[in-house]
């Protein structure tokens, strides 16, 4: 018979992975497979997929069809020895990371995971991936592994998935999920595949064709719109303020006086010191710390743009955008830390 504390420490360990259990963690605490199908018929727990239960308490959490199937993977360890890893046993992938990423029109079925040692099931609702993968490559979404979305694109594009699907993920990601794609790993994901897909020249050139197609239009629009943010934010500080109070003053002298000639040119000479001088403390100090990068990687845009290069043109649109997302991470992580404090 099984004990209380069984129960008890089951319990325990369905809480730390989302309310669920396999049948050999079960079974390693002492239960018998009647005890746990007296449960299911009790209704204290409910069957997820083969070999994975959830207790009825509480609600059901976000994507759990598809915790259960990553928990049936490898079914004897917990979720926290799983996760403690390196390199992770199995990393949603695919078409399955897709939607998990909440990008594209794809569903999570069959659930599709990368898997470090090749392994292999009889399930229709599984697939397992054997390859090797850069833990760089992965995220963490709703407490499970998984991969990045450039290594998403890639491994959409090698398994032959439906390019217009593969194009509305990357649109979608971008519009919808605010996401920048890193250009650079892009292309060196890309590379082994780029000639099978029609880009003998290597990867670059095979990025450079989805980045411009998919989110060079999303990367404009926000470049626009950084910009609109800047010049809001320069006009209303203090120096700018300030030289056009000394830009007033000095027409009111014009106005009384009669040497108009040479009060012009002093009056031009101080709105250029002051709103050049406005200009650097409005990017070091005011409003928008990320100005002074994105010009700078707004330039090289700019520079790539008349060259046949679609390569360097799509690197600098995704480095102008990365480089403005960044300062505002940082405020974000500066934020965090004196709310904590």
């Amino acid at each position: 018979m099984v004990k209380q504390s069984d129960i008890s420490e089951l319990e325990q360990l369905a809480a730390s992975q989302w309310g669920m259990f396999t049948t050999a963690q079960a079974q390693a605490l002492g239960f018998r497979r009647n005890q746990i199908s007296r449960m299911v018929d009790s209704m204290r727990a409910e069957p997820m997929c083969y070999g994975v239960y959830r207790f009825a308490a509480g609600s059901e959490p976000a994507h759990a069809d598809l915790k259960a199937a990553w928990l049936s993977a490898f079914p004897k360890e917990t979720a926290a020895e799983r996760l403690a890893k390196r390199p992770f046993d199995a990393v949603v992938a695919a078409e399955t990371a897709a939607a998990a990423l909440g990008a594209g029109d794809f569903h999570l079925s069959p659930y599709t995971f990368i898997t470090a040692a090749r392994k292999q099931t009889v399930r229709k609702d599984m697939r397992f991936l054997g390859c090797s993968l850069d833990e760089a490559d992965v995220v963490m979404i709703d407490g499970l592994p998984t991969t990045s979305f450039e290594r998403t694109v890639f491994d959409l594009l090698r398994i032959d998935e439906d390019p217009s699907l593969v194009d509305g993920f990357m649109r979608d990601a971008a519009r919808n999920r605010a996401h920048a794609f890193d250009f650079e790993r892009l292309s060196e994901l890309l590379g082994p595949i780029a000639s099978r897909h029609g880009f003998p020249e290597g990867g670059a050139a095979f990025a450079a064709d989805l980045v411009l197609r998919n989110v060079s239009d999303v990367l404009v629009d926000r470049a626009n719109d950084a910009l609109r943010s800047a010049i809001v934010d320069i006009c209303g500080s203090e120096a700018f303020q300030s030289a056009a109070k000394s830009a007033n003053g000095l027409l009111l002298d014009i106005l009384r006086s009669t040497g108009i000639t040479s009060k012009l040119e002093e009056m031009q000479r101080t709105l250029f010191d002051s709103i050049g001088s406005m200009h650097l403390e409005a990017i070091k100090e005011i409003g928008f710390p990320g100005t002074e990068a994105f010009a700078n990687e707004l330039a090289a845009a700019t520079d790539a743009l008349p060259k046949p290069s679609a390569e360097g043109v799509a690197s600098a649109l995704a480095k102008a955008t990365r480089a403005l997302d960044a300062p505002r991470e940082s405020n974000r992580a500066v934020n965090a830390v004196s709310e904590e404090k």
